[in-house]
Parts: C-alpha cells; structure tokens; sequence
C-alpha cells in the first residue's frame, strides 16, 4: 500500500503536466476568434474603469501580454504590451501624430502595441534563439543573426499565437500617468524609425543600441537597454515569466517614479485563453488559473 501511495504522488505532476486534471476553462465564446475576444475583454475593463458617468479627464492604461507553448521554448514565447489613450468627454484634445482615433460606446481613444519581432516573421515564423553550444551562458558562442525587426499590430500578434496554438496571457488594464503613455509613444517610434534591429538574445547588441529582443522592447520604458537576471537575460525570461518580470521592474521602477497608478499582482491578475481542439473538449495546454478557450 506504501509503495501505491508513493508512486501515486510521484505521478501526480507527470499527470498534472500531460494536462489530464484540466482546470475549468470557459467555452462561453469558443466560437468567437481569439483575438475579438481579447479586444472584448480590453473594452469591457477599461469602460469599468471608467464607469458611466462623464470622463473629465484623460486617462491612460497599459495591458501586457504573453505568449507560450508547452515546455516555454523560447523560439515559440513572446512578450508585448497594448497602450490605450482615453480621451475626456466633450472635449477637443491635441491627438498623437501617428495614430489612428477610435470609438467605443461614444468615447474615443487612441491605442497601439509593442510587439517587436523579426520583419518577416508573418510569413517565417522560425525564430532563432540560441545557436551553438554553451551559447545560453556565452553569448558570443550565439550563432543567430540580427535580423530587421518590425512593430507588429496586436491582431498580427494574437494570429502568431493562434497559428502555433499557443496560450495567450494577459495583465491589467493598469492605469498609468500620461508620463508613461508618452514614453511608450517613444518607444513605438524608435522602434518604428529603423535604426534598431531584433535579435531573440540581445546581450551583445542593446548595450550600443543595435538589437533588442522582445523582452527589452517593452521593458525600461525608462531606459532603452536595461540589464536583467542571470546571463543578462534572466533564467528562462521569456514567455510568461518574461512579461511577470517586465511587470516586476515596472512596479520596482515606474512606479517609484509615479508612472505606474496601482499595484501589481503578477499571479492574481492574469488572464488567459487557451487553445481547444473541440468546444467544451480537451485542452491540450493549460497553465493558466483562469482562462477562455479558443479555436483556430
């Protein structure tokens, strides 16, 4: 009986990671296409936040996202942030060169996201990380090359996602002060402007501004090229651990600095959407506590 027990528990996280003790997932909009449901959810926050009566002010959010496969390979991981400008009712405000006005139940807003990825990846989605041996500790035994790099819109980015059926994360919304909208707008047009390139393992290259990876495009927004973890990019920093840490130095830095309104929980405030073969159906990769189910 001893030995059943044992080797019971000692099964149990085999099983828990073969995904056969699914958590409960959501089905309630299988049939909508992932990305209306996370634009949705966006809308459905953010006008919670604002609650019904006028809007006097401006108000500025910031909702990060992740992307991972089973196992968090870091060629199939990726970290990004939507940014959302809501304008103050009646009102006529200066608008941010460059981006589009939109309407949602007669307010307006302006928004965009920090996706940053090799130029081609729509058509080559085969990233390279790392190549050649010990290069995850010695990165100049790296063997990938730097590659032209291009801001992907959020609905580039969910269709990545969907392709490789991955599960999608998100954070917040978390208000911020326009201060943090600005650099953000920042961020998006040095991305935007060329002269930085992508490359999945930037160590050798964001120090004199010449790649970054998606982690450092959405991280410091303070500060172009931040340092991070262990080998300069952190054990197994990609992901959905790599956007938790973004949010950490955010919570550490940004808002010391007055950027970041509210505080941060980097487990209790993440959502999700996970892929399902069929509605109400196996889910083949779970690893979220609460999450809507997807189909391709």
């Amino acid at each position: 009986m001893f030995f059943r027990t044992f080797i019971l528990l000692l099964a149990l996280p085999i099983v828990a990671q073969a995904g056969l003790f699914q958590r409960d997932v959501d089905f309630s909009n299988y049939d909508v296409p992932l990305y209306t449901q996370i634009v949705d959810h966006i809308k459905a926050k953010v006008s919670a936040r604002l609650g019904e009566g006028s809007n006097t002010r401006e108000r500025y959010f910031i909702i990060p996202f992740a992307y991972e496969d089973r196992g968090n390979h870091p060629e199939f991981s990726h970290s990004f942030i939507s940014v959302i400008r809501v304008l103050a009712d009646n009102k006529q405000p200066k608008l941010t060169p460059g981006l589009k006005l939109r309407r949602y139940r007669n307010r307006e807003f302006e928004a965009f996201t920090i996706s940053w990825l090799p130029h081609d990846f729509l058509s080559n989605p085969h990233l390279c990380v790392f190549d050649g041996a010990g290069s995850r500790i010695i990165p100049e035994r790296n063997n990938c090359p730097v590659s032209t790099g291009r801001n992907f819109t959020l609905a580039e980015t969910i269709k990545l996602a969907v392709d490789a059926k991955n599960a999608v994360a998100m954070w917040g919304p978390y208000e911020i002060k326009k201060a943090g909208f600005d650099l953000a707008v920042k961020r998006k047009r040095l991305l935007d402007g060329g002269t930085i390139k992508y490359r999945a393992d930037d160590r050798l290259y964001r120090k004199d501004k010449v790649a970054i990876s998606c982690f450092h495009a959405i991280a410091g927004l303070d500060e172009l090229f931040p340092n991070g973890g262990l080998f300069g990019t952190g054990f197994k920093m990609w992901g959905f651990n790599g956007t938790a840490r973004v949010l950490i130095e955010y919570t550490e830095k940004a808002r010391n600095k007055g950027l970041l309104l509210e505080p941060v929980d980097v487990k209790r405030d993440r959502y999700g959407f996970v892929y399902a073969p069929t509605g109400n159906g196996h889910v083949p990769y779970d690893p979220l506590k609460n999450a809507s189910a997807y189909q391709r």
